[in-house]
């Protein structure tokens, strides 16, 4: 409560005299020690609050399929090359190697473990907050930055994609980094050019060219929309800044394509041409689809904002304000057009949103506003307030569905569920109070707290769905009972294997996002086959095999493998091992088929 009591009194009006009359949305004055000792606490509680969302749990589950791949070309490169990234040691270079390297980074500092795999994301979604923060202090106010930085912070989508390993959230911090720093080139010149292209030489070492399309596209629509194009590209010092792009950048791909052949065509072509106009390539979806993914992954921010909409209230057309307003536009429009859409890819547009957002809110709750608009915003902030209440009832009552619905997923995180609902429920009920009594601040700190505790409660589904989602304990059984038998994975490479077992494993069917490296490794044939025939040659070796597969398969080929025992089993997937060669230190840790 002392934290609520604290927000409250920041968002609030504050009392004014007769003499001076001073907004509650102004900047406080840094004259007095009494003054700046409280408002530098608002900035550490924007940090703590923003570092217990991101890090909490984010060691206490397995690695998923997508990370455990992530994590083992970082693994790989702890002993071996630094420049070329592998997976199941041929070259893989589906991604630049940024995200590798901090990964294989954090793994030195804090071992091979889920908590360092997952540390760079974090420590990247806690950089965007900051930026979010400091260009909110800027072009706006203290203020506004403080509560975008929060609603950032709060946004469903980029909580939990903070506690994922991979590419979007890296990309994300630093196409926002890029983005504000384009703005501020054009404002106030200076540093932040070098800022900008530094950000996207760095982001283009993330994930490729969507690191330089973005915030430049941002940049010429809103030099556009504003009339300034010729202008503002002179301003943009585009020439200096692709040098320095290319100085940060550049070298690398060069490098692979001298050290691996065909890698320009095959990440070029395929993994930015063919991935934008080809569905097929990856992940289809409709052109709309990123719009209710926005407003899912921003409630209840996006709830609070469509209903302040409806008073009709006009805000003034800051430039700072246009230009969030386009870059997150651009974005959306931009993966709007590809043929390819997955969640994540939206999250460069939340950064902006946030502000836009925050701005909003402050218009139209903040002391500046009228008596009236006051008074209406509450009105139509309690109405969100008791649609929230109704959906924390929901949760609460989702459980009770789990067996009807015959979801296995609601059936493992019905405590979860149970505990969250009340949250929301009892959260948004303070909320809800608090805006009937035009107690606007302490409301919005009412939702930021309750989203922040959601959000650290709703890890523990990660958890609890663990067994349906990771093969982490499955590897970890593997690892554990196969001693120094040759993993075999048939039919489909599991990630995590490798990770977890610590070692190379031997693919016999599709290749699938090995083919590039496969293909030219000169050990393939060692490693790689597609055969029926194949497997069973490395079954019979002398050499003890275990084999990863799904029942189906097994129940197919048991007559030809002849007796096995089963020394793991995950969901659809068995390990076996030959009987004759399971060895003395596993027979009675085994399982009979």
């Amino acid at each position: 409560m002392r934290m609520l009591d604290r927000l409250r009194t920041f968002l609030e009006p504050g009392q004014k005299s007769a003499v001076n009359a001073r907004s509650a949305w102004a900047e406080p004055s840094p004259r007095t020690g009494a003054a700046f000792v409280p408002a530098l606490g608002y900035e550490v509680g924007l940090i703590t609050v923003t570092a217990a969302i991101f890090l909490f749990h984010l060691g206490a589950y397995g690695l998923w399929p997508d990370e455990a791949r992530y994590a083992e070309v970082a693994r790989e490169m702890l002993g071996g090359d630094l420049m070329v990234p592998h997976l199941n040691y041929v070259a893989y270079v589906e991604k630049p190697p940024l995200l590798y390297w901090a990964t294989a980074l954090s793994f030195r500092c804090f071992g091979l473990n889920e908590l360092a795999a997952r540390l760079p994301s974090a420590v990247f979604a806690i950089l965007g907050v900051l930026a979010v923060y400091v260009f909110g202090r800027c072009l706006f106010d203290r203020q506004r930055a403080l509560l975008a930085g929060a609603i950032l912070a709060t946004s469903p989508l980029y909580a939990v994609m903070a506690q994922v390993l991979n590419t979007d959230m890296m990309l994300t911090a630093l196409v926002t980094v890029a983005m504000f720093a384009m703005f501020l080139t054009l404002q106030q010149g200076g540093i932040w050019s070098w800022l900008a292209y530094v950000a996207m030489g760095l982001g283009m070492l993330t994930k490729g060219l969507v690191a330089l399309a973005l915030p430049t596209l941002s940049a010429v629509v809103f030099l556009w929309w504003q009339g300034e194009l010729r202008e503002g590209l002179k301003r943009l010092h585009i020439a200096r800044g692709l040098i320095v792009v290319a100085l940060v950048s550049g070298w690398w791909f060069v490098l692979l394509a001298m050290h691996e052949p065909g890698f320009l065509q095959f990440y070029f072509i395929g993994e930015h041409v063919r991935r934008f106009f080809d569905s097929t390539y990856s992940h289809g979806g409709a052109f709309y689809v990123y719009l209710p993914i926005l407003a899912a992954g921003m409630l209840p921010w996006s709830l609070v904002v469509a209903a302040l909409l409806a008073l009709g209230r006009k805000t003034a057309a800051k430039p700072a304000l246009v230009f969030c307003t386009v870059a997150a536009l651009t974005v959306v429009v931009f993966f709007s057009a590809a043929r390819n859409k997955l969640a994540p890819y939206i999250l460069p547009a939340i950064p902006p949103l946030a502000l836009v957002i925050a701005d909003f809110i402050a218009g139209c709750a903040g002391s500046a506003a009228s008596a009236g608009d006051r008074e209406r915003a509450s009105r139509m902030m309690s109405l969100v307030a008791l649609v929230l209440m109704a959906a924390g009832i929901g949760v609460f009552l989702l459980p009770l569905l789990a067996a009807r619905l015959a979801n296995p997923y609601l059936v493992l995180v019905r405590p979860c569920l149970t505990t969250l609902g009340l949250i929301l429920f009892a959260g948004t009920a303070i909320s809800a109070w608090a805006f009937r009594r035009q107690r606007l601040g302490f409301g919005i700190a009412a939702l930021v707290a309750t989203t922040a505790l959601g959000l650290v409660t709703a890890s523990y589904g990660r958890i609890e769905v663990e067994p349906m989602r990771s093969f982490a304990a499955f590897s970890r059984e593997v690892a554990a009972r196969a001693g120094d038998a040759q993993i075999v994975c048939y039919g489909r490479y599991v990630h995590a294997m490798p990770f977890y077992t610590r070692r190379r494993v031997i693919l016999v069917g599709p290749l699938s996002e090995l083919r590039f490296g496969a293909e030219r490794a000169l050990d393939a044939s060692a490693y790689f086959f597609d055969s029926d025939a194949a497997l069973l040659r490395l079954w019979h070796q002398p050499h003890t095999t275990v084999v990863i597969l799904d029942q189906s398969d097994y129940a197919r080929l048991k007559p030809l493998l002849g007796p096995a025992r089963i020394i793991a089993r995950a969901r659809d997937k068995l390990a076996i091992m030959r009987v004759d060669g399971a060895g003395p230190n596993n027979p009675s840790r085994t399982l009979d088929p």
